[in-house]
């Protein structure tokens, strides 16, 4: 307690300016890099299937699909093919019409904040009436 008492007095005695900091002032420049992304929000609605459609041998339908990006002219769409349930799939919305079977798909797309692809399935002979996966599934890449 009594060195206590000792130190305290030796702080009292000190002249003020030594217990103040010094300060100062600098300028900081800060930069920042925003890389390229892109974000495709879509409905995953399943596709019904009726008995109809099989008899018909395609089903057509339609999807939304909201593109968000900061690189517009570099914006591909990658269409790939989920095995099953067609033979292949016409596409329409796109700058020309597409037709895809067994491979994927990539097309350079001017950017379109929302679009809106029309699909023409063609049944495979195995199909059967149900609630399937849309047998196309959509990506959006910069390149």
């Amino acid at each position: 307690m009594r060195s206590l008492w000792l130190a305290l007095a030796l702080i009292a005695t000190l002249p003020l300016d030594a217990a103040r900091a010094d300060s100062a002032t600098a300028l900081l420049q800060v930069s920042a890099q925003v890389l390229p992304h892109v974000r495709l929000q879509s409905d995953d609605s399943p596709v019904a299937i009726s008995a109809a459609d099989i008899q018909r041998g395609y089903r057509d339908v339609s999807r939304r699909y909201t593109v968000v990006t900061n690189e517009p002219e570099r914006l591909v769409l990658q269409l790939n093919p989920r095995v099953g349930l067609t033979d292949r799939v016409d596409i329409a919305g796109l700058r020309a019409p597409l037709q895809m079977a067994e491979a994927s798909l990539e097309v350079a797309q001017p950017h379109a904040r929302n679009l809106t692809l029309r699909y023409r399935l063609w049944l495979s002979a195995g199909a059967s009436p149900g609630e399937y996966s849309l047998p196309v599934q959509v990506a959006a890449l910069i390149r």
